[in-house]
């Protein structure tokens, strides 16, 4: 049975990340102007790049400033980090490109919040189609960056600490662990649970549905074999409960 205090809990979560997902998409709509640009700026910032003209990586903080950045403070989690959107508008990308990461500290506490950064990679003919998508990845990944920053550091829930995983994590990127490894480390079940059911809530499509097309696209990318995608979820079904998620996969 789920408890009062976990559904009140859910709530605050989902009313920060609704609040700031709506906030970040109503900029990705407002940088649109600069594919209509002779410059291709935003706020000062090229964001929109021809066909002629060489990409910078979106991670790269020298090359591609973000477009927004903010100081979030949530008592009622309570949560504190720093916020950060990058946006490119790529001509010919004929794809939409989503990421996120949370710059945190992996031990249990820190000296200051951790940083969680949105990025997404657009073609400007999918705009505004693309739209709905954009959002539903915004909340999701929100979703799943704020999970993280309270597994350690500034922002640590006692319940929720996870010690660092960056071992695993670089023995994965070594190609030393298969890459299947990555969706069951301990820091991310949780993050990538969460980013999915708080998904699966605002699309109104069944979480079993959502989690299985997010498997699937790696099955289709060769991330993860079929196999592979069905241990994944033998796992996270033990999770289950542990979050307060009521709903199968």
């Amino acid at each position: 049975m789920i408890s009062m205090k976990r559904l009140i809990l859910e709530g605050r979560y989902d009313s920060l990340v609704t609040q700031l997902s709506n906030k970040l998409l109503q900029i990705v709509k407002d940088s649109y102007e600069a594919t209509q640009s002779e410059s291709g700026e935003f706020g000062g910032k090229k964001i929109y790049y021809t066909k002629s003209e060489t990409v910078p990586p979106i991670n790269d903080d020298k090359k591609q400033p973000g477009i927004y950045f903010e100081e979030v403070e949530n008592a009622t989690i309570p949560v504190e980090f720093y916020l950060q959107l990058k946006v490119q508008w790529i001509e010919g990308l004929n794809d939409l490109r989503y990421g996120g990461d949370a710059f945190n500290e992996t031990k249990r506490d820190s000296d200051e919040p951790p940083l969680i950064e949105v990025r997404f990679e657009i073609d400007p003919t999918e705009y505004p189609n693309a739209l709905s998508e954009i959002a539903m990845n915004l909340r999701d990944t929100l979703r799943h960056e704020i999970e993280h920053v309270t597994q350690s550091g500034w922002n640590t829930i006692d319940s929720k600490y996870i010690p660092s995983d960056q071992r695993l994590r670089a023995r994965i990127e070594a190609g030393t662990l298969p890459a299947a490894r990555y969706f069951t480390l301990p820091k991310e079940i949780p993050a990538m649970l969460q980013g999915l059911y708080f998904k699966a809530k605002k699309s109104k499509q069944p979480f079993k549905t959502v989690v299985d097309e997010y498997l699937s696209m790696w099955v289709s990318n060769n991330t993860i074999s079929a196999q592979e995608k069905e241990n994944i979820l033998n796992t996270w079904k033990t999770y289950l409960p542990k979050l307060g998620i009521r709903q199968d996969i």
